[in-house]
């Protein structure tokens, strides 16, 4: 069976499938051509779409194709229910439909629970700082790393409640990662007391 070797999220290839089928079918076998070097032969529109998408590094170099006019993205999110003023540019269009595909995602946030990718520290004003670190999932893909740290307040009311009084979160995509072991926190101590002046 074929399996996608797309590296865009199952939205994105959705997506990109909508917006494919609205070009014209010289553009779109012309844009098939640019994508995979004229390597793959294609015999119908279907196959085309999916070679385009199966070639195409992300969506953003995707929509930043020629081939792939402003109109026909401009058509894409009125059909998708998404209204625009029609003098925007093709920049503002793409940047809108990556938006409009990203928001269908779901994320997982893997907390890294052992040793170092935990720190807990609580300042002069009796604020608990929690530092957590862990990767980012979509799918199967490890899309990258995180660290968030939430400040922490007692309830004055109740001594077993916490208020979170302050979050920070720090990302950092796959492609910058580079040892495979288990994210760490990279905050010391001094760092996290100043996140709360």
């Amino acid at each position: 069976s074929c399996v996608s070797m797309s590296k865009l999220s199952m939205k994105e290839q959705s997506g990109c499938r909508k917006l494919l089928r609205l070009l014209p079918l010289d553009d779109l076998f012309a844009l098939k051509d640019t994508v995979t070097n004229r390597l793959i032969a294609v015999e119908s529109t279907q196959e085309a779409i999916e070679a385009i998408i199966s070639y195409s590094q992300d969506a953003e170099e995707l929509l930043k194709r020629k081939k792939v006019h402003r109109d026909v993205i401009f058509k894409y999110l009125a059909k998708e229910g998404v209204a625009m003023p029609p003098n925007s540019d093709k920049q503002q269009l793409t940047r809108r439909t990556i938006e409009h595909w990203a928001s269908g995602e779901h994320l997982l946030f893997c907390p890294n629970l052992e040793g170092q990718g935990l720190k807990c520290i609580s300042s002069a004003h009796g604020l608990v700082l929690v530092a957590i670190a862990g990767t980012i999932h979509r799918d199967n893909a490890c899309l990258g790393i995180f660290e968030k740290v939430f400040g922490l307040i007692r309830s004055p009311m109740d001594n077993n409640r916490w208020k979170i009084k302050i979050v920070n979160m720090k990302v950092e995509a796959q492609s910058g990662i580079t040892d495979r072991q288990l994210p760490v926190i990279t905050y010391d101590s001094k760092e996290l007391l100043s996140l709360c002046d």
